[in-house]
């Protein structure tokens, strides 16, 4: 598991260098979320997003889920979403990636897995918006999280 927790922090950092020598849209957001699935958990998250296209989005992002009923968990994650820019209203994307996950409880457990959802983006000024996301993870039997937060362009 350690390899894949390695992996996965390559892939982002090399995301993230590509960001920094590439021209685009940079943008920081910060959100909470909440696990649909058993056992609830509420958790915090925090977000890189970079423009790599036009209507291309790539995405790091690290969730941290707080313990409830002995379990906690967090979630490393690289998503790409393409963007419909809906007049100036508001944007909407479907979103797909790779996530790595780890749970605390009776034992331990790391997975790779697979992120499928969409989101919505409104903006509030040209540089705040404000974004809702729905996400379903693949590992084990499948994790539905929801996600309300705020983003800052740049």
């Amino acid at each position: 598991m350690k390899k894949l927790f390695i992996a996965m922090c390559m892939m982002l950092a090399s995301a993230t260098s590509f960001a920094q020598t590439d021209k685009g849209d940079v943008s920081f957001g910060a959100h909470f979320n909440y696990m649909i699935d058993s056992p609830h958990n509420l958790g915090l998250g925090a977000n890189i997003g970079y423009m790599l296209m036009d209507h291309v989005r790539g995405v790091g992002e690290f969730d941290y889920y707080f313990k409830k009923d002995g379990v906690s968990c967090w979630n490393v994650e690289a998503n790409l979403e393409y963007l419909f820019h809906l007049g100036d209203s508001f944007t909407i994307y479907p979103l797909a990636g790779l996530n790595l996950m780890g749970w605390t409880g009776d034992g331990t457990d790391t997975r790779l897995g697979v992120d499928l959802g969409a989101g919505v983006e409104y903006p509030i000024t040209s540089n705040f918006s404000l974004k809702g996301e729905y996400v379903y993870k693949t590992q084990g039997s499948g994790w539905s999280i929801l996600r309300a937060g705020v983003v800052l362009h740049f």
